[in-house]
């Protein structure tokens, strides 16, 4: 739909040939960050106040463990309650973690729903990726229809990641800006401008990575892992996988984030994943397997001592590891690629967070035009009021005019048929005495088949008509 009507609401996204300056860099992507939300939230407790809120220390604590900062948010216009006690950084990690089904509200705490983060720590990065996004322009994105169809424009119309495109629409500079600062936070892509100050973006990912939702097989190309040093740092390369991130998370002190990631094995962090219930020798067998250099002698000598301290005898294990077995296994394979489409199971826009949920056009159920936008309807006031006000019964020769004009103005179609209401945003008219009508159509309620799709209707199929005119008419 994207691509058939780009030229007919606007091209906003084109390729440049020429290099541009980057304004905001990308961060670390989303799908890390979340990870180690969780892995906080795990290890700390995250309880509520009696109001329900979180308390405003531990609001402070979440403000800082994250790479993102409320600047890169700015102009979003996200609308949520007690915005005067939570950053919008803050506030939007914690909004994906509830929407994403990965955290719930429960007796006074927000605590992590283990069976959903089992099955999201199964997932690639770029299945993780899919999923947030999708959460983020949800949630998170402008309902204006022209800026929808730039967020649509801006995944379909790119070529693909690294190569940057020019965004052509000044009248929604400032919120296209947003929008793309807020990319540029989640990690997928970079803003910039080219010499003649256009703006400009790049996707650091590869971005019709983000509408497939098929079948994916997540195999190992080559043995993944970190490098553990003398000084108990571990240097994380980006291609380590998000089971392995979680596991570091869970048993290491994250020190930097960034294209290669490190962390550092200390006391405090050994003991508290043994006293969580993670067990020593799982540690180590998890040190051993993805240490690519192997563990120093003095390091493991270390780990041990600290399992002994901690009294490694917990009485409620809790299976951290089951998610970090080596995916070469051929059950592993097959548990990885029956993943099909994961996207409903872990979010809908219904799902409930703390932002308040903008109302998208996809369940459009009033007479809005699809392009809501200032038009100028030459002639508006030459046809009859009725092919606009009423809902009436055509001739075919009649019928087809209001078509014809429908198409003309770029607005949509309602018609009619045993009191089942269909919108059509129509495309061709093809044949002559014998027509048909081309378009894409928006379904009644009554059908549960899609939102939208392409249809192909005859006059002879509907009862009554009538042309959906914008609000905003220029006659």
């Amino acid at each position: 739909m994207t691509t058939a009507y780009a030229r007919r609401v606007g091209v906003y996204v084109e390729q440049m040939t020429i290099h541009a300056d980057v304004l905001e860099e990308g961060k670390p992507d989303i799908a890390g960050e979340l990870l180690h939300l969780i892995a906080w939230i795990r290890r700390e407790g995250l309880p509520l106040t009696g109001k329900g809120t979180i308390h405003k220390r531990t609001i402070q604590k979440l403000s800082v463990i994250t790479v993102l900062s409320s600047a890169d948010f700015d102009g979003l216009r996200i609308r949520y309650e007690d915005s005067d006690l939570y950053p919008i950084h803050v506030a939007i990690l914690l909004d994906l973690l509830l929407s994403l089904n990965l955290a719930q509200k429960v007796k006074g705490r927000i605590q992590i729903v283990d069976d959903q983060l089992q099955e999201w720590l199964k997932l690639s990065w770029t299945q993780m990726h899919r999923e947030i996004y999708h959460a983020c322009v949800g949630r998170y994105g402008d309902t204006e229809p022209a800026l929808q169809h730039f967020r649509n424009q801006l995944t379909v119309l790119t070529p693909g990641k690294d190569l940057w495109c020019r965004i052509l629409n000044s009248k929604w500079e400032p919120q296209i800006r947003s929008w793309l600062n807020a990319l540029a936070g989640w990690g997928y892509g970079e803003v910039g401008e080219n010499s003649s100050g256009e703006l400009a973006f790049r996707w650091l990912i590869e971005p019709k990575s983000l509408l497939y939702r098929g079948q994916e097989r997540v195999t190992e190309t080559e043995k993944c892992g970190f490098y553990v040093q003398a000084d108990f740092e571990m240097l994380v390369p980006p291609e380590v996988r998000p089971d392995m991130y979680w596991m570091l998370d869970l048993c290491a002190e994250r020190v930097t984030r960034d294209h290669m990631s490190i962390y550092r094995l200390t006391r405090e962090r050994m003991l508290s994943a043994i006293a969580g219930g993670m067990e020593l020798q799982k540690i180590m067998n998890f040190l051993y397997q993805y240490a690519l250099t192997g563990v120093p002698e003095h390091v493991l000598i270390a780990l041990e001592g600290w399992g002994k301290e901690a009294d490694c005898a917990p009485s409620n294990i809790e299976r951290y590891m089951e998610a970090c077995r080596d995916t070469t296994s051929d059950q592993d394979l097959i548990q990885k690629d029956v993943l099909s489409d994961m996207y409903l199971s872990f979010y809908s826009p219904r799902n409930q967070g703390l932002v308040e949920v903008p109302v998208l056009f996809h369940a459009m159920e009033r007479d809005d035009s699809v392009i809501e936008k200032t038009y100028s309807m030459l002639g508006v006031d030459e046809i009859p009021e009725n092919w606009y006000r009423e809902w009436r019964r055509y001739h075919m020769s009649t019928a087809r005019q209001i078509v014809t004009k429908a198409i003309e103005w770029q607005t949509k179609l309602g018609i009619q048929q045993d009191k089942c209401t269909q919108y059509l945003i129509p495309h061709q008219v093809q044949g002559h005495e014998q027509w048909t009508l081309s378009g894409w159509c928006i379904l009644d309620s009554n059908e549960h088949t899609s939102e939208t799709e392409w249809r192909t209707f005859s006059p002879s199929e509907w009862d009554t008509m009538r042309l959906i005119l914008p609000g905003d008419v220029i006659t």
